[in-house]
């Protein structure tokens, strides 16, 4: 199926400037929260094999078929168009590029351009081919915004077109064209990589080790995956799993490495993978995340060993991308395409395998420990978790919409009748959430995004309906803060100063707020730079990250001077208040004690649009009563209108409109520099809390990470 996930940022100049964005992140701003309801029926044309939605309308055009929803207001248009497709023979990527921009470029004559993004080249969840653009048009003074999608299936070209006559309309039907394209698939399956995700157990390399002719391709093979679905989160293998390859059996085991060493020596995590071993999960639509498919090992000296054999890399940068990429030479991965290498300081490295096995998929792979444990926890809190979700609807009215039971084997009941679910995790391993399918009984044929948030709360979102959601609140599936380890002493001659610190800073563009930057330093060398998490405690620079790397870095005083990390000496001194970096002042971050607060606090966040005009605002308002109470209310929205030469004066090319709006309350306690809230629903949220400025007083708090500032008798 061609699971196409919309989302991404398009107003803030990512597609309009022409900017290489992957296709995960091309295309809207707003996550999939709907789905379709409504009896639906299968149907064929050419090579597609897709679900005619209930409503839904069809007729042929030409050679293509136009697919068209109901319930379009006067003015507005949507369409799915599937074109006739072609064969392309073997050539793979390039071919396809080619059909792709012809195609484009005839659907497109006889209209005006307004403004295309290149074609983004990518693969779907399912590992399929994807290519991709953007298109405004206008055709007779009327603008149209057109989307176009080529997929290649076996030797086979397809392309769709959704058109709509607005970005606004396309944001109000965008579940219903996704629930539309999750359901898409082709007919010639079986010859590409669509009907067989993770090989053939016959000739993979992995079970059958002689006369594999991936192997002698020279690509990395991928083993079956298994079925058992599972709702508990494994333990992290210790040890090397045994992984089988043609030439050497058993991969040898490498050690852990040593990472004040490896920093010492000039290895810099952002810029080269780190020698260890990085457990590889296969994207693919699967709930099984209990073992990876394979292990990558990084050895020293730009080598690398695999299933199938050892190989070397080496490091490549792009013009005007700031990723780094491993471009391998020779060995197992011989052949696939680059790279991508991450580095997450709390959690470890990660490298984005693509093109590998005879199917040429997409793996992500985690650096052992911190990095796969953090992996793993996503995956639970994406793997639907059984249990009683209370569903209400979302259009203001809060009307109960019954509850929906989640029980063991993925089944489920809801209003009486029962069913089936299966879910997609690994598919989605770069999302916040999974993607659930219900088969039978009364939600049969739904589909519905599931997540997990930090504080608990498990939702389903567009359940039963579109404008709907069921949720519960339990006990969070976290993961720790801190490594094992202990971090090293600091180097002799570091330290001299002791005491919390920060300073702020306003920025007007493109996101106006002030920006707090925190200094923590410790007598014996070390200061803490990040925004606590609950409280100043959280600089404990004896703990290392999950990672492995030190919580905190080594700082050291020269002459006028301040070197922090790796960062190149700045301007210090010192003042009767605290201290003052590059111009900075730097104020002390003093304890709040147990204050009990009164009124209500606001915090305001916006953008504005770097392409047209408008932006979005949000605001939370906190409002706190001496008793120890309080309320919160969440709302805001999005208000965008796209112009063809991105000014307010250019001619109106789209727009979009969204908004939101929650509340809850409950009891609070301030203690130190925590500020904990206990919600009436069983959560608790502590968040970091102090006075900024340089004359701290009530009307400002800083919490969470967010400026509140006190609303007065008469304010807006």
């Amino acid at each position: 199926m061609l699971k196409i996930v919309w989302h991404g940022n398009v107003w803030q100049g990512n597609v309009w400037q022409g900017n290489r964005v992957p296709w995960k992140t091309l295309l809207l701003a707003l996550l999939l929260s709907g789905l379709l309801t409504g009896t639906a029926w299968a149907a064929t044309f050419g090579n597609y094999v897709y679900t005619v939605p209930a409503g839904w309308t069809q007729a042929r055009q030409g050679t293509s078929l136009v697919l068209t929803p109901p319930g379009l207001a006067a003015g507005e248009r949507v369409t799915v168009l599937l074109t006739a497709g072609a064969t392309l023979g073997t050539t793979r990527q390039g071919d396809l590029n080619t059909w792709f921009a012809a195609q484009m470029r005839g659907y497109n004559a006889g209209a005006k351009i307004v403004t295309q993004t290149p074609i983004q080249a990518q693969t779907d969840d399912n590992g399929q081919q994807l290519l991709a653009s953007v298109a405004v048009v206008q055709t007779g003074g009327v603008s149209e915004w057109r989307f176009f999608i080529a997929a290649r299936p076996g030797d086979r070209a397809e392309m769709l077109v959704i058109t709509t006559s607005s970005y606004e309309v396309f944001t109000a039907r965008q579940n219903e064209l996704s629930a539309f394209s999750d359901k898409l698939d082709f007919a010639n399956a079986g010859s590409g990589p669509v009907s067989n995700p993770v090989g053939n157990p016959a000739s993979n390399p992995v079970s059958n080790p002689a006369n594999s002719p991936a192997t002698a391709k020279g690509k990395v093979p991928v083993p079956p995956a298994s079925t058992p679905p599972t709702t508990t989160l494994p333990t992290p293998p210790t040890t090397q799993p045994p992984v089988r390859t043609p030439a050497t059996g058993t991969l040898p085991a490498v050690p852990v490495p040593n990472l004040t060493q490896l920093a010492a020596a000039g290895l810099d995590p952002e810029q080269q993978p780190i020698p260890d071993e990085f457990r590889c999960y296969l994207s693919y639509d699967s709930a099984d995340y209990s073992r990876p498919a394979f292990v990558l090992q990084i050895l020293p000296g730009n080598r690398y060993r695999a299933p199938g054999g050892e190989g070397g890399y080496r490091m490549v940068q792009t013009s005007g991308s700031s990723l780094k990429y491993l471009r391998w030479q020779g060995g197992p991965l011989g052949g696939t395409d680059d790279a991508f290498l991450l580095f997450d300081r709390r959690y470890g490295q990660s490298i984005q395998l693509d093109g590998v096995g005879k199917d040429e998929r997409r793996l992500y792979c985690h650096q052992r420990g911190g990095a796969e444990s953090h992996a793993l926890v996503r995956f639970r809190r994406a793997d639907p978790q059984v249990g009683a979700y209370s569903c209400r609807s979302t259009d203001g009215k809060n009307t109960d919409l019954g509850t929906l039971e989640l029980l063991s084997g993925r089944t489920y009941r809801y209003r009486g009748g029962t069913g089936r679910y299966t879910v997609n995790i690994l598919g989605k391993q770069g999302d916040s959430f999974s993607g659930v399918d219900f088969v039978g009984g009364p939600l049969d044929d739904t589909y519905s995004p599931y997540s997990e948030d930090d504080l608990g709360e498990r939702r389903f979102s567009g359940l039963p309906s579109r404008n709907a959601q069921c949720n519960v609140v339990a006990k969070p599936i976290t993961e720790p803060k801190f490594g094992p380890g202990k971090a090293p002493a600091p180097p002799a001659g570091a330290g001299g100063l002791v005491g919390a610190y920060a300073y702020y800073v306003q920025n007007f563009y493109p996101s106006a707020g002030l920006n707090h930057y925190f200094y923590i330093f410790f007598k014996n060398g070390y200061v803490f730079t990040g925004d606590p998490d609950t409280s100043l405690a959280d600089a404990d620079c004896a703990r290392t990250l999950p990672s492995g790397w030190p919580l905190c870095q080594v700082y050291r005083l020269g002459s006028g001077a301040i070197t922090i990390g790796t960062d190149k000496p700045a301007k210090w001194a010192k003042t009767a208040a605290g201290y003052t970096l590059d111009g900075s002042t730097l104020s002390p971050v003093k304890p709040l004690g147990e204050l009990k607060l009164a009124g209500q606090y606001k915090s305001v966040s916006s953008f504005m649009a770097m392409v047209g005009t408008g932006g979005g605002l949000f605001e939370d308002l906190l409002t706190f009563r001496r008793d120890g109470s309080f309320s919160r209310q969440h709302s805001g929205g999005v208000s965008l209108t796209t112009t063809s030469d991105g000014s307010p004066s250019g001619d109106v090319t789209g727009g979009v409109y969204s908004s939101t709006d929650r509340r809850n309350s409950g009891t609070y306690s301030l203690s130190g520099n925590t500020l904990t809230l206990s919600y009436g629903d069983g959560r608790t949220e502590r968040m970091f809390a102090f006075l900024p400025g340089n004359k701290p007083d009530l009307e400002w708090l800083y919490l969470g990470g967010s400026n509140y500032f006190l609303e007065k008798p008469g304010q807006k």
